[in-house]
């Protein structure tokens, strides 16, 4: 089978969830005969004019990774979510190497247009759902003052667009009693929403809700994400909830240390509460020897990161640990007791968490989404509050006081698949998806048209 994947990113220098989940599904299709090709966006390149691209071979995938320019299209909204520069590169791609079916992940950056020019081509699409892109310009469903958000409409949509620029930030936070009253006229008055942009969010809706379901398959790796997206219009009858699995290859043995160590691994930004994190680190007690490694990285927010540090430097233990690859996951995992995640957005399945579990590294996490789908509370690890930073201290200090719990919450680890496994059902699904396309392609023909 010829498969071609979609990815915003991909490894080895683009290494969060989804871009390792889209490494792990290449290299195990390509292991077992299938031929697979990925298309990902390499970098945003400031003076790049149209987009240009570079076709190498990585471990048996080829790999094409677009060099483009984002902030350089002619209307920068539409494009974010239906480019067409895009369009026209999978176009071609399409017609030259003819794949039998195309699998997308997340659907950022490389937007819509992958999706319509499949379509267009006779192509099927699965899309494995690994945010709320589909539904949040924002992707992670948090306004720019940071509360949660529990679905898109237009006018919020567009009052959270308008809001993420400063001249109607900062007014917003000086009286957002006002700002609620004009927000709240938009949807009474389409003049005055007009202006402000809710006929731009109406189409933004409408075009990716009927590409979503124009797909032939849709693959969520937690129910609560599912849920979210049949709550806001997707078919039901496309979604398959199916948890991502562990490399379970490349687990090392856990090495034990005098110290209570704790961790936090993933992208080093607001949505993810590292802060929070770094605000119940300082509220914690007693002398136990202990110590907290934050890893990820901070690209695209300089300022929170600087925060971060400033944090850390009046807290005694508290270390930086860069961005790791997948080696360097497994091996920071090896050394550390603990995972913390203290997300402040609807996470969907972290693949950290299952990581964790896999090698008996309990979790104190966020009771939202996907978070809270994972982490039985007191079973294989605690659930705090979310964004509340004396909570997440309490349950951190339960893992200092109580000698026995870690040992506990360890031995109740939740269940987990291989990776492999995780690739078997991906094959089964696209067995299934290409059948259903034959049958509905032969039954659109007449005989005549079956003996050409």
């Amino acid at each position: 089978m010829r498969i071609l994947i979609a990815v915003h990113g991909y490894p080895p220098t683009h290494n969060g969830g989804a871009e390792r989940r889209a490494e792990r599904t290449a290299r195990g299709l390509a292991a077992r005969g299938h031929d697979v090709y990925v298309v990902s966006i390499e970098t945003l390149v400031a003076a790049a004019r149209g987009i240009r691209w570079e076709d190498v071979r990585e471990d048996q995938v080829f790999v094409r990774r677009l060099f483009c320019n984002f902030d350089d299209a002619p209307d920068m909204f539409n494009w974010s979510y239906d480019n067409p520069q895009i369009g026209q590169m999978m176009t071609g791609l399409l017609m030259a190497w003819r794949p039998d079916i195309v699998h997308l992940f997340s659907g950022y950056l490389m937007s819509a247009s992958t999706v319509r020019a499949a379509v267009a081509e006779g192509v099927p699409v699965v899309v494995s759902l690994t945010d709320y892109w589909w539904l949040c310009h924002r992707i992670n469903l948090l306004r720019p003052d940071g509360s949660r958000c529990d679905g898109p409409t237009a006018a919020g949509c567009a009052r959270c667009l308008a809001e993420s620029r400063r001249r109607f930030r900062l007014p917003a936070q000086a009286w957002p009693q006002g700002a609620n009253a004009i927000w709240s006229a938009v949807e009474q008055v389409p003049a005055f929403g007009a202006v402000l942009g809710v006929p731009q969010q109406v189409a933004r809706h409408t075009l990716l809700a009927d590409t979503l379901n124009q797909c032939a398959a849709l693959i969520a790796p937690s129910r609560y994400l599912a849920e979210t997206y049949v709550r806001h219009g997707t078919d039901p009858r496309l979604v398959r909830v199916q948890r991502q699995g562990v490399e379970l290859d490349r687990c090392q043995l856990r090495r034990p240390a005098s110290e209570l160590r704790f961790a936090y691994l993933g992208q080093l930004k607001p949505h993810k509460g590292v802060d929070l994190l770094l605000q119940a680190w300082g509220q914690l007690i007693g002398d136990q020897p202990r110590r907290l490694a934050l890893y990820g990285s901070a690209d695209g927010e300089p300022d929170y990161f600087q925060l971060l540090q400033s944090m850390a430097a009046n807290l005694a233990g508290v270390t930086f640990g860069g961005q790791l690859n997948a080696a360097g996951v497994w091996q920071v995992l090896a050394e550390t007791d603990v995972l913390v995640m203290p997300v402040r957005w609807f996470e969907n399945s972290p693949n950290i968490i299952l990581e964790a579990q896999a090698v008996g590294v309990p979790v104190v996490g966020a009771g939202l989404g996907g978070v809270a789908e994972l982490v039985q509370h007191e079973q294989n690890g605690l659930l705090h509050i979310p964004d509340d930073a004396r909570d997440l201290a309490r349950q951190m200090q339960r893992m200092l006081d109580e000698p026995h719990l870690i040992g506990q919450l360890r031995r109740n680890v939740m269940p987990f698949q291989h990776v492999d496994d995780e690739v078997d059902q991906i094959v089964t699904l696209y067995a299934d998806v290409t059948a259903r396309q034959e049958g509905r392609l032969n039954a659109l023909q007449t005989p005549d048209d079956a003996l050409r």
